[in-house]
């Protein structure tokens, strides 16, 4: 039986060809289904908890329009302004290691009760491994030396600018169970983490949302914070200069009231117009800083949640027979492959025999 003649595969011979060989064809499949199955059940399961918020910027009326518009026909307008981290910036922003640092702190606790502490002790001492990321750590402590453990104390704050071996590790976890997605039409953010503990990624998921809704508004009001400190300062200069004015000038007045010479009143007159001169300095800034107030609370992004964090109750679907299906079917068409390439090279040989002969 030949099922590639003149180099085309006829289906009804490879059909014949399986079913002869059916026996090696269940081997194969079967142990690879037992393989997949004992390295796929091998993987912790996880729970994944996802978020949703749309920020409101404050646009302008006719911004505002024209960015509607604009995502009717699948257009993103950026329409905020001078902003120099824009919505698509945010998943770099939530991977960044300035962001991810300050929620290793973050306290956590398992659904059963069992684990309290940081979330950073948690990724180290309650979530588990396969059995070969166990090995291949093991390896590599055979040749490198063993890593500072992680500092616990509660005085210690981890530097960015200068990680160690076993803080980095944590970091890179925490960025791979993290995820963060905009959406470019609507401007709505998706957030979701995962976790093997279902409290704790809930936590994790809320804590991650209030995290970035503060490092946007820090971001957008900064600039403005920083004029109205400024604003504040001058003015309550300000007005103790125009009160210092007002008690200076109140007790001249006391003291020449009955006097009546002309260089008493030149100096009276002086004084007031320097009360007078303060007191408008003083309105100025006050005025200014109720201005700046006011732009800092226009600056404050409002956020919608349009999905809070929930404990999940069930883990995520990994899919798993699916898996062990394909890797079946695939080592099925992998020996097939191995027989119809054997078939082919006899009938090569065959031929080059029957020439030579």
């Amino acid at each position: 039986m030949k099922p590639i003649v003149n180099n085309e595969i006829r289906l009804d011979l490879v059909f014949e060809l399986v079913k002869e060989n059916w026996k090696k064809f269940f081997v194969i499949t079967f142990a690879t289904s037992v393989v997949s199955l004992a390295l796929l059940f091998c993987i912790p399961r996880h729970y994944v908890v996802g978020v949703k918020l749309a920020p409101e910027y404050g646009e302008s009326g006719n911004a505002s329009a024209l960015s509607s518009a604009a995502s009717m026909f699948g257009i993103s307008l950026n329409t905020q302004g001078n902003d120099a981290i824009v919505p698509e910036f945010y998943p770099d922003i939530v991977n960044s290691t300035d962001f991810l640092v300050p929620i290793m702190n973050i306290e956590v606790e398992t659904q059963d009760g069992e684990f309290k502490g940081t979330y950073a002790e948690y990724i180290l001492k309650k979530e588990e491994h396969p059995w070969w990321l166990k090995l291949v750590a093991k390896v590599k402590l055979l040749f490198v030396s063993k890593p500072v453990p992680y500092n616990t104390s509660a005085e210690y704050k981890v530097n960015p600018f200068r990680l160690t071996k076993t803080e980095s590790d944590i970091l890179q976890r925490m960025s791979s169970s993290i995820g963060c997605d905009v959406d470019d039409k609507t401007g709505v953010i998706a957030l979701s983490m995962k976790a093997q503990d279902p409290l704790v990624a809930a936590n994790m998921a809320n804590s991650i949302k209030e995290e970035l809704q503060d490092f946007i508004t820090r971001y957008r009001t900064e600039k403005n914070k920083a004029e109205l400190e400024h604003s504040k300062a001058m003015c309550d200069s300000a007005y103790t200069k125009y009160v210092e004015a007002q008690r200076v000038y109140a007790e001249y007045v006391d003291k020449h009231q009955v006097l009546t010479r002309q260089a008493y009143k030149v100096e009276e007159e002086r004084l007031a117009g320097e009360m007078q001169l303060a007191f408008n300095i003083y309105n100025a800034l006050y005025q200014q800083r109720l201005l700046n107030e006011a732009e800092v609370q226009r600056r404050t992004p409002v956020f919608t949640v349009l999905q809070n964090a929930s404990v999940p109750i069930k883990p995520a679907s990994s899919h798993k027979l699916m898996k062990t299906a394909a890797m079946a079917m695939l080592s099925a068409l992998v020996y097939l492959i191995i027989l119809l390439a054997r078939i082919q090279n006899n009938k090569e040989e065959t031929e080059e025999t029957e020439i030579e002969g």
